[in-house]
């Protein structure tokens, strides 16, 4: 366990600070420094106060172990949740104020048209709302790049079809089943012909699997299976939410700031 000359000394060369340097500014000389950090003797009780305020910590950290803060990890079904309040308790930090992050989470919670946002104009921004906490960071060019993207543009129409969305859905509500056209266009109402398009497609871009398969009569068949689960809940589902909010956008900002 650290003695407080030990903890002195780590903080020093934490803020890479000499002993000349901290002596200078607590109004001692460098040989009460040295003799604290190498247990000889120990500050006077009336300069720890003069010592945390120059590390700017609290007396209790100066007889402490660890002054760097502890994570603990949340449970993997409680992550999101956790990084989304880190998010806006990051973005409100400046505010000092007893409302600050907690009452802009309460709005938020409250009231499912309020929105929060940190924008840079130059480099990207933050955007909460009750659901979603999304922080964008690329530059301004790249981001302007995006509306001329023909594999951004393909993706999103990929996503506008309703027969995709339609298979998407099926797949999720039907863990562990594969299928063939043939079944996707009887299950789904599409007609057979686009459902191997589709399905083709979900392919292209790894949200579902596919195999071919000699039924040995000089006969082959195509059978699907679901994949990507991930690719939803992390990238297509907020993509969806994203869209779905700016169908209908109302500007009610409960904080924003550019």
């Amino acid at each position: 366990m650290y003695n407080i000359g030990e903890k002195i000394a780590e903080l020093r060369k934490d803020r890479k600070m000499t002993q000349e340097e901290l002596a200078n500014m607590i109004g001692v000389s460098s040989q009460s420094v040295s003799k604290w950090e190498n247990s000889v003797t120990m500050p006077d009780v009336a300069l720890l106060p003069v010592i945390s305020g120059i590390f700017e910590v609290t007396i209790d950290e100066l007889f402490s172990i660890d002054t760097k803060c502890k994570k603990t990890a949340a449970p993997i079904e409680e992550t999101p949740l956790a990084v989304y309040n880190a998010v806006l308790d990051t973005m409100w930090a400046w505010e000092e104020s007893a409302a600050g992050s907690e009452h802009i989470k309460n709005r938020l919670l409250k009231d499912p048209r309020s929105h929060t946002g940190f924008v840079s104009m130059t480099r990207g921004g933050v955007y909460a709302d009750r659901n979603l906490a999304l922080a964008y960071v690329a530059d301004a060019a790249s981001s302007a790049n995006l509306l001329c993207s023909e594999n951004a543009a393909a993706f999103l129409q990929m996503l506008a079809d309703p027969d995709v969305r339609k298979i998407l859905k099926y797949q999720l509500e039907n863990h562990g089943i594969s299928y063939t056209p043939s079944s996707i266009s009887a299950k789904c109402g599409i007609s057979e012909e686009n459902a191997r398009k589709k399905l083709d497609l979900l392919v292209k871009y790894s949200l579902a699997g596919k195999q071919t398969v000699d039924m040995g009569t000089g006969e082959k068949i195509d059978i699907y299976c679901r994949l990507g689960d991930h690719k939803l809940i992390l990238l297509i589902y907020p993509i969806l939410s994203l869209a779905e909010m700016l169908s209908d956008f109302k500007e009610n900002w409960c904080g924003l700031r550019n």
